[in-house]
């Protein structure tokens, strides 16, 4: 990309000040979810980094986004404008909104609250500080928010319009204690709600003191030029795509309650330096999978991001040249009251993953192969023989290990990523330590391994899958139970491109203590586990790129010598014939093997 993509274009803007500016704001914006992930109560906020942060001006455009789960960031746009459909531009200094509700916010599932603060500047409205995250608790017919089978979106939990829970330094506390006393954890959340509101204050008082050494005048010019130099930059990426329409799909298993898989189908429209998403053949709206159009928009900008060039702003303006077609009553575009418990990790990821390969199918050098996806049951139940000293009450838990998350997909002249996690979520959530998993629930993890022969092959391939088991500790007559909203995989393999081969298709059991009896543990359900059993999942690696029979065989021996991959599969997928011991390739036997294997594929076809 050219470099003056990203340099300020009007002449009035001196260039260091820009650069300070934008530099000093994208600070602002990683510094709040720093300080919130080393003091939050969520362990999903601070053990798995699920939270994002954007700063945006007074229009309600991101100007800069941080984030560790980049859907948390980039829907920010989306909650703004779901504010002013109530306040119509009143707000106040001291103002701290809360809000959930996907029907007016629209980002995505209910236990990921947004928290707004209008930021000023000597009264004037100089923006908006935005902060999304996975709560501890907000409510429901089963902790977490992912439990498929609910009702309506009222049963999946509290649905929160836009509130001002603090209005001009003011906190409305008959308001908030009618939300605490609806929640499992009220402890842990009135903690983290004023923890992210002081983390916003201080971050105000920052950018006061910028306005204040340059003029607010200057800050505003800058956010506005930030906002243009992000849409200059995404025009020029989309005006490297050939013109043309490029189509993709993905499903997701099922939505828990009917036995089908639900399909997200895009159409790409390249015209010039606009681009179109058009997901006008994608599934009626469903149960439980459903993605309001926030998700939906960032997601498909997701799977754009990974396409073009790095340094691509992740700002509104890079949003401004992508135009979206999300028909209502669609699992793109719920209508009220559906469900939405596993939106982002469900049909987010395949709005990713479809709009990646559309984009993919014109760009080919370019093109990333699906990732694997989520694949890890959440523990929750109660240790009755544990009594919380705060409430009196037996402990409850909510946790898991994301353990079994496989890894990304092949890119050309790159091998998919080990353990890199599910595509919506950009590599960028981590695995919580085992100590901490063990320690707040009754589970013992035994096994945390590579599985073998589980990627997808290519000339580049795909990262191999993951396998965890972990056995229940649990008390007689304890409620434990694994919710597995959260998974996906069974049915569909993450898909290769230019070539390159699927990764398989994901597993999950309940094992007896005797290891003789085996029941199959499905994606969007909840099942009890008892004293003894275990727990084991297998998750798919990423998909390949390109020819396997393309593939360096020294790079085959490597993984052979790794454990990623049998000498079994190097010989019959691969093409390449190892030596007695293993360590060295027999290059006549890997010509003649590679030769027979060209020749029967092309008489398949």
């Amino acid at each position: 990309m050219a470099a003056n993509q990203t340099k300020a274009a009007r002449a009035d803007i001196d260039p260091i000040t820009f650069s300070v500016v934008w530099n000093k704001l994208q600070y602002l914006a990683e510094q709040v979810g720093e300080k919130v992930l080393y003091s939050t109560q969520s362990f999903v906020t601070a053990l798995a980094r699920d939270l994002g942060q954007s700063i945006l001006d007074p229009r309600g455009k991101i100007v800069v986004a941080a984030s560790s789960a980049p859907i948390h960031a980039m829907v920010a746009e989306e909650a703004i404008k779901g504010l002013e459909s109530k306040f119509h531009g009143d707000y106040q200094p001291g103002d701290f909104i809360v809000a959930n509700d996907p029907y007016i916010v629209k980002g995505g599932h209910l236990p990921d609250w947004n928290f707004i603060r209008p930021l000023f500047f000597e009264g004037e409205l100089l923006g908006f500080f935005q902060a999304k995250t996975h709560v501890s608790d907000t409510g429901g017919f089963l902790p977490g928010g992912y439990g498929a089978g609910a009702y309506d979106i009222i049963a999946e939990g509290l649905n929160i319009p836009p509130m001002k829970l603090i209005k001009r330094g003011v906190v409305q506390q008959d308001l908030w204690d009618l939300v605490l006393r609806n929640v499992r954890m009220p402890t842990e959340l009135d903690m983290d709600t004023r923890l992210i509101n002081g983390c916003m204050a201080h971050a105000e008082e920052q950018l006061q003191h910028l306005c204040r050494k340059y003029g607010a005048a200057t800050v505003k010019a800058c956010m506005a030029e930030i906002v243009a130099a992000g849409e200059r930059a995404m025009r020029a990426e989309i005006a490297k795509i050939p013109d043309g329409v490029y189509e993709a799909e993905s499903a997701c298993d099922w939505d828990g309650h009917d036995d089908r898989q639900i399909f997200v189908r895009v159409k790409a429209v390249v015209d010039g330096d606009s681009l179109t998403f058009d997901f006008s053949g994608s599934d009626k709206q469903a149960t439980f999978v459903n993605c309001p159009v926030g998700v939906t928009i960032c997601s498909a900008m997701v799977g754009l991001f990974y396409l073009v060039d790095a340094s691509v702003p992740k700002n509104g303006g890079a949003l401004n040249p992508v135009k979206f077609v999300m028909p209502e009553g669609s699992v793109v575009n719920p209508r009220y009251p559906a469900t939405v418990g596993a939106s982002q990790i469900s049909v987010g990821t395949q709005i990713v993953e479809a709009c990646m390969l559309a984009i993919g199918k014109a760009l080919p050098d370019r093109a990333m192969a699906a990732w694997s996806k989520h694949l890890c049951p959440i523990n929750i139940g109660t240790m009755p023989n544990v009594i919380d000293p705060r409430t009196r009450h037996a402990r409850n838990y909510f946790t898991e290990t994301f353990g079994s998350d496989g890894g990304s997909g092949a890119v050309k002249h790159h091998d998919g990523w080990l353990g890199a996690g599910f595509q919506s979520a950009c590599a960028n959530l981590v695995r919580p330590n085992i100590e901490f998993f063990e320690s707040s629930s009754p589970y013992l993890v035994t096994h945390y391994e590579v599985l073998q022969d589980w990627e997808g092959a290519g000339e580049f391939r795909g990262s191999p899958g993951s396998y965890v088991r972990f056995v229940a500790r649990t008390q007689p007559g304890a409620m434990s139970l694994l919710m597995t909203g959260n998974s996906d995989g069974q049915r569909s393999a993450p898909s290769g491109v230019a070539g390159g081969g699927s990764g398989p298709c994901a597993e999950m059991e309940i094992v007896s203590p005797d290891g003789k009896q085996r029941r199959v543990l499905r994606t969007f359900e909840t099942k009890p586990i008892f004293p003894g059993e275990a727990c084991e999942t297998r998750n798919s690696g990423g998909g390949g790129w390109g020819d396997p029979l393309a593939r360096d065989a020294q790079n085959v021996r490597a993984d052979v010598q790794s454990g990623f991959v049998s000498a079994g599969r190097a010989r019959d997928v691969y093409g390449v014939v190892l030596d007695a011991s293993g360590g060295a390739v027999d290059e006549a036997a890997t010509r003649r093997q590679r030769a027979a294997l060209r020749a029967a594929a092309g008489a398949a076809r």
